[in-house]
């Protein structure tokens, strides 16, 4: 039997590019900082690269990013005009 291809390590530079990408949908550097437990600073430094990247920090950020998509979700259900609950009187027409 034939033994799976091992699979390729990623690059840093496009892990970081991944990273930075991240930050972006946390909502920038502040909001990222804030939601993985890194400062300003240490989150400048992790982007530029003075810093790396440690498996904590992308574990961290992908928590994170699953609690904004669960935050997002719930919130797309309360407003979406797709639910009847979510219209005003008047937005259904009963003005």
């Amino acid at each position: 039997m034939s033994q799976p291809a091992p699979t390729k390590p990623m690059d840093p530079l496009a892990q970081r590019a991944l990273f930075a990408r991240a930050v972006d949908l946390l909502g920038g550097i502040k909001a990222a900082g804030a939601a993985i437990g890194e400062s300003e600073l240490g989150m400048a430094a992790l982007l530029s690269g003075a810093e790396p990247l440690q498996p904590r920090v992308l574990e961290r950020a992908s928590k994170a990013l699953i609690a904004h998509a669960d935050a997002c979700r719930a919130m797309e259900r309360r407003i979406s005009p797709a639910f009847a609950a979510n219209l005003t009187d008047a937005q259904i027409g009963r003005s």
